[in-house]
């Protein structure tokens, strides 16, 4: 039976009242929108259907929605009833763009209506995706940027030799009659722009809608992001300074400036999608495995020395108010307060274990394997290394749940911000691993199923 495929997208782009991850305070609100953010989904049947979501997003923590409330498990539940796909068969993937809504959930969000709309919005694109099928050929093909020029490894100080990193493009056409949609996959955050008051979908949404122009009859270009914990992009050379000055006040030229790297950046990347050829095409099942298991929580120091510090911290503020002192002081006073709050989120959180999914979806030859969090590229190496002979296996980072880092566990005994205390980092040690390991022996499960 041949393929079937189709797509959609739907605007997601925040309303004002909608925060993004700001630097004080970290829920802070849009001042604009500089490129709108979509949710776009691709339906993929042969023999069974999977779906597809790949959505403009930091990350969606599956509790944003409130206690008792799974976002993910409601989206699947909308899409099983419109379109009978069962819920282990819908991947939902984050670019993680930081321009985006703060659906992290570091804190509580602010605007509930906009949440059940935000859902009901993915289920669309969903639900459109799977009525516009039609037969379609599938390949697959592989090419790289340059290394060091979109991504690098931002930890590389810790590293006795060449820190790893991953320059790799994965591109995936699924071709009909004046018809055609595409993957791309590749690994680094989406941080060219962040800590800015508009709206972006950041580098994958030039990548994308160059794609959409430039990629005969393209539908929609979605975006995987791969194990970008501890990629990111070089800085810009050209730029230099803050998008906030000494008093929280927007430097809109360093911004414009970001924002004029990025579209160069996006645009060195479609370039490089582009021509990458469809080399080898994908003929095998569709089909899907999900399991979900308890990892272990970080550690968590004491709390009453954070609480006091709190107290000091608010003190010195009022202070500091009181007797007049420049604004700019206030606001390294105020970061300090927002800082020692933020320690106390992460540890009232408690160390109970931690539901985990993965979740992997075989398209033919590939598998996509979904991490719930920010897995780091020495990961997604272990997953990658499954490629060979008849499969290609994609790690697919900030899937299905917004769990923080997923970190490889010497990393903990290294000084990096991955493992510091914050809503960042809720796995320990061995997390990550753990469900790295469990994609790996889902991968090979749907290699040795009698479908195959």
């Amino acid at each position: 039976m041949p393929f079937q495929a189709g797509s959609a997208k739907v605007d997601v782009t925040p309303p004002p009242t909608a925060p993004y991850v700001g630097g004080l305070p970290r829920h802070s609100f849009f001042l604009g929108v500089h490129d709108p953010l979509y949710a776009r989904a691709t339906a993929i049947t042969n023999g069974e259907t999977v779906i597809v979501i790949a959505v403009d997003a930091l990350g969606i923590n599956n509790d944003i929605l409130g206690p008792g409330r799974d976002f993910t498990a409601e989206v699947r539940e909308h899409i099983e009833q419109q379109t009978g796909v069962p819920p282990t068969h819908v991947m939902i993937a984050s670019s993680h763009t930081h321009s985006s809504a703060e659906t992290a959930a570091t804190r509580p969000f602010p605007d509930q209506a906009y949440l059940e709309t935000y859902r009901d919005r993915i289920v669309q694109a969903a639900r459109e995706a799977f009525e516009s099928r039609r037969p379609v050929t599938a390949t697959i093909g592989k090419g790289a940027v340059a290394p060091g020029t979109l991504a690098v490894n931002r930890n590389g100080h810790v590293y006795p030799g060449v820190p790893p990193e991953d320059p790799e493009v994965t591109v995936v056409r699924f071709q009909g009659d004046e018809w055609s949609t595409v993957f791309y996959h590749f690994t680094s955050h989406p941080v060219y722009v962040q800590v800015q008051p508009f709206a972006s979908a950041d580098y994958p949404g030039v990548t994308s809608a160059l794609l959409e122009l430039n990629e005969p009859n393209c539908e929609a270009a979605l975006f995987l992001q791969g194990a970008a914990g501890n990629q990111a992009p070089p800085p810009d050379p050209l730029t230099d300074g803050n998008t906030f000055d000494a008093e929280n006040n927007p430097n809109f030229e360093v911004i414009r400036n970001l924002f004029a790297h990025t579209e160069r950046m996006g645009m060195y990347l479609a370039e490089t999608a582009l021509a990458i050829p469809g080399e080898t095409e994908l003929t095998g099942p569709v089909t899907a495995a999900q399991r979900t298991i308890q990892v272990d929580s970080r550690e968590l120091p004491d709390r009453a020395p954070f609480a006091a510090e709190l107290v000091e911290r608010q003190q010195a503020l009022a202070d500091a108010i009181d007797r007049g002192a420049p604004k700019a002081e206030i606001v390294q006073l105020m970061e300090l307060v927002q800082e020692t709050e933020e320690s106390l989120v992460a540890i009232d959180r408690g160390s109970d274990p931690i539901d985990a999914e993965v979740q992997v979806l075989r398209i033919g030859e590939l598998a996509l394997a979904g991490l719930p969090g920010e897995p780091f590229v020495e990961l997604g190496f272990q997953l990658k290394a499954m490629s060979g002979g008849d499969r290609t296996v994609l790690p697919v980072g900030y899937a299905n749940d917004f769990l923080g880092y997923l970190t490889y566990p010497e990393a903990w005994d290294t000084p990096v911000y991955e493992v510091s205390l914050g809503a960042w980092t809720r796995i320990g040690r061995f997390g990550g691993q753990q469900l790295t390991d469990l994609a790996k022996t889902l991968v090979d499960e749907l290699w040795t199923t009698p479908n195959e």
